[in-house]
């Protein structure tokens, strides 16, 4: 099968534009990744793109295309109408094909039941109040010229659609005739109607009242019908279960979530840390710099408010001409996403941890208003009743540059023990130990779980990094 995919930049730079994600080295490794997983089971991967896409995902990134169409400019269509480009490229099909988004990945190849399909969608979607919403605003704002079956198919209480950030099929007449007719919805109002949203109704809405119109059936990759608005994390964004998954998809809010942005981050670390290190190293400096001197974290950051001294303490630390190397940095985002548990005496004896590059730790004043250490503790996602009484701080490769960490009393005294450097982590808990129990003899079984749990806590958040 035929696989394509379509790179508009709007006559953006994606350098510098996020493109709907976190941050534009996001978008990068999403399309690094989307196409290194297809090339994986497909010898035909062809990207239909314009300058600044070729530019970038080939000149720079290198990403191993078997053919690079240049085909578009910045003036194809407004650009919140970005899946006429989509459509653009299912019509230049002359063969049976599939399109896949750069922000799906395929750990394995599609079955070839629905490979042979006439038409194939990512998933069947039932209309909620999500989607009807969304039209009813944009039907009252724009006065939409559509045809007569895509009027009845909104005026229905559950508006159908397909999802299609994968589609294609074996049908190629009746592709195009769809193209043509999306096209002419698009063309028709696209001096009319700014809003987003339109792209739903003139592809994916559109293609399901025009394949329903026509008798033609439409094959799912997944299985099922899946409300508007029901994609969730676990099924769709899990890269801790990417091999057994039938595609990953990183659709809507999910490409902005600090949470599974940090998932797939780990995971580019972990199985692509030469083509990470690529995107890092072509984005431009005001959002990855190439030698950390200039780290922050929000201006409007609580904290800063609440405690002025930690504005000053960023400032001294963080904005004093430092420089941490991008190779440094990189091993160590690396490092972190090896989490062990240390309750195994055979590791504790050789698993070696130091303290993150550029760490530097905080103490919040004694006199600090009850209420003010609740907000802070709410705003660092604390634990309730979490003993917040510092802030490890150091230098990172993602959003703002900067990891801010809640510590408790016993975490700072820890880290006092690893400023002479690497050692074990069975070294590190006996002198914990040491600190917390004075009784001679077998040490209790809580103490030694305290003792982990607290070694742990600075491993997971990044404090800590596991040498070998």
């Amino acid at each position: 099968m035929r696989i394509v995919q379509t790179f508009w930049s709007a006559g953006r730079n994606p350098l510098e534009h996020s493109f709907g994600w976190l941050n534009p080295e996001y978008n990068l490794m999403s399309w690094a990744l989307s196409c290194l997983s297809l090339r994986k089971h497909y010898d035909e991967v062809a990207l239909y793109t314009d300058e600044q896409g070729k530019h970038v995902l080939i000149d720079l990134l290198h990403l191993p295309y078997s053919e690079v169409h240049v085909v578009y400019d910045e003036h194809l269509c407004p650009p919140q109408h970005w899946s006429y480009a989509k459509i653009k490229t299912y019509s230049l099909q002359t063969k049976p094909f599939l399109h896949i988004d750069g922000d799906i990945y395929l750990p394995k190849p599609i079955s070839d039941d629905i490979i042979d399909a006439p038409l194939i969608a990512q998933s069947k979607e039932r209309g909620t109040e999500y989607y009807r919403k969304m039209m009813d605003r944009l039907l009252g704002e724009s006065s939409l010229r559509m045809p007569k079956y895509m009027e009845d198919a909104l005026r229905e209480e559950s508006i159908a659609s397909y999802n299609m950030g994968l589609f294609g099929g074996n049908d190629l007449n009746f592709i195009h005739v769809f193209c043509e007719e999306a096209m002419a919805l698009c063309d028709a109002n696209k001096a009319k109607c700014s809003d987003g949203n339109f792209n739903l109704l003139f592809e994916q809405m559109l293609l399901a009242s025009f394949a329903q119109q026509k008798d033609i059936p439409v094959s799912t990759v997944c299985p099922g019908i899946y409300d508007d608005n029901g994609y969730t994390e676990w099924e769709f964004c899990n890269f801790r279960n990417f091999c057994e998954s039938k595609l990953l998809h990183l659709l809507g809010g999910y490409k902005r979530s600090k949470g599974t942005i940090w998932s797939f981050e780990k995971f580019m670390l972990r199985r692509y840390l030469n083509q990470t290190k690529r995107v890092l190293s072509i984005v431009t400096p005001k959002n990855i710099h190439n030698s950390l001197s200039c780290c922050r974290i929000p201006t409007n950051n609580l904290i800063y408010k609440i405690v002025p001294e930690f504005r000053d303490f960023i400032s001294q630390r963080f904005a004093s001409g430092k420089h941490w190397g991008t190779d440094v940095l990189l091993y160590e985002e690396r490092q972190r996403t090896k989490t062990l548990p240390f309750h195994d005496e055979g590791k504790e004896h050789k698993t070696m941890v130091k303290l993150t590059t550029g760490l530097s730790v905080f103490e919040l004043p004694k006199d600090i208003q009850g209420f003010d250490l609740d907000r802070i503790s709410e705003m660092m996602a604390c634990e309730r009743h979490f003993p917040l009484s510092h802030i490890a701080v150091y230098p990172s490769l993602r959003g703002d540059r900067l990891e801010a960490v809640p510590l408790d009393d016993t975490e700072s005294q820890i880290l006092t023990f690893m400023e002479g450097g690497t050692m074990t982590t069975k070294r590190l808990r006996d002198q914990i130990i040491k600190g917390v129990c004075h009784t001679p003899g077998r040490v209790p079984e809580p103490i030694m779980a305290f003792s982990c749990q607290h070694i742990n806590y600075l491993i997971n958040t990044g404090v800590l990094i596991i040498t070998k």
